[in-house]
């Protein structure tokens, strides 16, 4: 217990170090320079630049004209963005006489409701002295209403709606001062508002850039000596590995890699979750890579396709993150149950929460570190204050993400946009001991009363919430409060917690049969795969009603809502069940197919990166693009394979060392024994988001033991170990 008080010390000590320079004062939390772009203006100097220009040098001045403004192309189409030519704006130097001329692009929103107030008589314009402009934009976007897609009228669409256009100016002049001399705007009502504008060289260093330097450099010095020391005794000197040091070694990317993709093959372990999680997370992925924060030419187009059978698939996906709390639910039971009692369990519960909370740790330490400095700073484009905003917010509330609470605390402002699973995925484990301690016993009639009773608890406290709160029903979300539905339904952990308990009694079921095999009638089996295929069907269909203008009656919407994702779960347990006990078939060869291994150890990472490298892909955007389904398959495939390889990196050279500490500190057999120490590096559970959960609490309860008795159980323990080690992981 002393060892494990040190050790806690001491990985407390370096997360207040490593993280306490992260908590930035909003004020000088500053992604941009704005001092620097109030520094630059000067109405003066503006003034005389512009007269210079128009007079004296109008090929320059057409520079700034031709990387400027542009009514957006495909109004018709509800594009209403123009981006201007970003990078040929800044890259605008020029020095006349004594002059010193540089581009900055500035980001305009006009409203479409404009009162222009015309110079001349009424009489000479067809006998009005006032016409509004979005007069003329209602006229483009009704050509493009088609099929009552657009179900506002159009001059509501106008009253509300805006253009969002860029111009390149001048540094020492404002958006207005521009406009009006070269355009005189002011002077016929012309109304605008400037967004941001943007300057070369405006990303302040702050104090994260240096913290996430040091860290990240001495990272990579550990990364460089464990491999060139792993290296070396390996194919230099061959030496065994046995008395090299497992401490060097273990920040070895050699080693590291080669335990990620050896497998041991075992007849009681899930092969057919590696399949489920691989397809789920390339679901999310795709799901994704349709909902990317791009601009569109052809906005209606992408509007109708929503509503159209061919996008069932991509909606359905929502249903993936289920899958993940599903599975999340089977392993814990399946790797717990029969490990030990369940008093000997709350003795160690710290052990099992810490093992939890510690497994997350280091990737999502180190992506919060990447979004507030790293991925801000490596490259740029025209709207890169998405990018930029989600820097601020990481130096901001990078301590709720931490704390597993952003789905409460600042549910608006994520950290990370998409960790509000990790957050609920947490709480969930958090709570199952409640159920965790009936089951792990050998008391079967405890263990299903408490599977029974937790699953129907939070079932109707979910179905009572969406009614008492009135949640919409579904994906399509009409005349409600967006912010509202995802704070009190989407990252809510009442509300998406059902699939985690139908993924307990899954486990259970598995394990009672564990190691065992039955006899199954063959009618039987085919009427069950008959009712869980048609089960998930139904899902996609409902996803499909959902989508549609006519929804009918809102209450059965409303609580679909809260059955479906319970029906998802119980055909998907059906699948498990069915693969895990021979009844699987081809879907079961499938799924237990070699190819999904190394994705399904490495999905932890993958979910948590592939969504920050779409942000960085969609800032760097120059233009808005032509919506097809074609192009966002290629998206898809380029962000997959990018993912993959990040993946790989981050798991490697960051989770790998980190989880080989991790179970030595709550494994505790290395301190006795140097081999003890080389097996639980080797043996690590690479990518991973939880280790197998009931070794681990074995492990830790057995180092009171005796050496002796500790090596006569050794053979038995690294048994469960090769079980479940790629079993024991999560997406998270």
């Amino acid at each position: 217990m002393l060892e494990l008080n040190i050790s806690l010390l001491v990985l407390i000590s370096v997360f207040v170090i490593s993280n306490g320079s992260l908590v930035v004062d909003m004020a000088k939390s500053r992604t941009f320079d704005q001092d620097l772009y109030n520094r630059v203006l000067d109405s003066e100097e503006c003034e005389k630049q512009m007269i210079f220009l128009k007079s004296n040098d109008t090929r320059l001045y057409g520079r700034f004209l031709d990387t400027g403004m542009r009514t957006p192309r495909s109004l018709s189409k509800m594009n209403s963005v123009d981006l201007g030519d970003y990078h040929a704006c800044l890259e605008i130097v020029e020095t006349r006489v004594d002059m010193n001329i540089q581009g900055k692009y500035c980001f305009l929103q006009i409203p479409l409701d404009q009162n222009l107030k015309l110079p001349f008589p009424e009489e000479e314009f067809f006998g009005y002295g006032i016409i509004s402009e979005a007069q003329i934009i209602n006229w483009a976007f009704a050509v493009g209403n088609r099929n009552n897609l657009i179900r506002s009228e159009a001059g509501d669409a106008t009253s509300q709606g805006s253009l969002s256009v860029a111009i390149c100016i001048p540094k020492v002049c404002t958006s207005q001062e521009f406009t009006n001399r070269h355009f005189n705007l002011s002077a016929v009502g012309f109304k605008f508002e400037e967004q941001f504008c943007r300057l070369p060289n405006d990303k302040p260093w702050v104090p994260v850039d240096y913290v996430t330097i040091a860290i990240f450099s001495f990272i990579a010095l550990l990364t460089l000596l464990g491999t060139l020391y792993d290296v070396i005794h390996t194919f230099v000197l061959k030496t065994d590995k046995n008395s090299t040091n497992i401490y060097i070694r273990m920040f070895s990317i050699y080693t590291n890699s080669r335990r990620l993709v050896t497998f041991v093959p075992n007849p009681n372990a899930l092969d057919c979750l590696d399949g489920v999680r691989s397809l789920s997370m390339l679901w999310i992925i795709l799901g994704h890579s349709y909902s990317m924060p791009n601009f569109n030419l052809n906005l209606i187009d992408g509007l109708q396709w929503v509503n159209s059978v061919s996008a069932v698939w991509i909606f359905t996906a929502l249903f993936a993150v289920d899958t993940f709390f599903f599975m999340a639910g089977v392993l814990l039971v399946y790797t717990s149950v029969g490990k030990m009692s369940g008093t000997k369990f709350l003795k160690n519960l710290h052990v099992f929460y810490l093992n939890r909370l510690l497994r997350m740790f280091p990737l999502l330490a180190a992506l919060i570190l990447l979004e507030a400095s790293v991925f801000h700073r490596m490259v740029d484009g025209p709207y890169w204050v998405a990018v930029a905003r989600n820097a601020e917010r990481c130096r901001t509330y990078w301590w709720t993400t931490l704390l597993h609470v952003q789905n409460y605390v600042n549910p608006s402002d994520l950290c990370i946009g998409h960790s509000w699973y990790i957050a609920i995925d947490i709480q969930l484990h958090i709570v199952s001991p409640l159920v965790l301690f009936w089951i792990i016993g050998n008391n079967k009639k405890a263990a299903w009363s408490a599977l029974i009773t937790a699953f129907l608890t939070i079932f109707v406290a979910c179905t009572l919430w969406n009614a008492l709160r009135e949640m919409p029903g579904g994906s399509t979300i009409d005349n409600f409060d967006m912010d509202f539905y995802m704070k009190n339904f989407y990252y809510n952990t009442l509300t998406r917690g059902s699939p985690f308990f139908v993924g307990m009694i899954v486990g259970y079921v598995i394990y009672i049969y564990k190691g065992t095999e039955i006899k199954l009638n063959k009618y039987f089996v085919l009427i069950s795969w008959t009712i869980a295929l048609g089960l998930i069907a139904v899902c996609f269909y409902t996803s499909y009603l959902d989508r549609q203008p006519a929804r009918g009656n809102q209450d059965w919407f409303r609580q679909r809502t809260s059955v479906m994702r319970v029906i998802w779960s119980i055909g998907l347990g059906w699948i498990i069940f069915a693969c895990a006990k021979g009844y699987g078939g081809p879907i079961n060869w499938f799924l237990s197919l070699s190819l999904w291994k190394i994705p399904a150890r490495i999905s932890y990472a993958m979910y948590l990166y592939h969504y920050p490298i779409m942000s960085v892909v969609a800032g760097m955007q120059l233009s808005p693009q032509y919506f097809s389904q074609g192009a966002k398959i290629y998206d898809f495939m380029a962000i997959t394979v990018i993912s993959l390889w990040v993946s790989y990196a981050v798991t490697v050279v960051i989770d790998a060392p980190f989880s080989s500490i991790i179970k030595m500190v709550l494994g505790g057999g290395q301190s006795k024994r140097r081999m003890s120490t080389e097996k639980v590096a080797d043996s690590s559970n690479l990518g991973t988001s939880t280790g197998n959960v009931g070794t681990l609490l074995e492990s830790y309860t057995n180092r009171r033991r005796p050496i002796l008795e500790n090596n006569h159980l050794g053979v038995q323990k690294n048994k469960h170990v090769n079980i479940n080690k790629d079993q024991g992981r999560n997406l998270s």
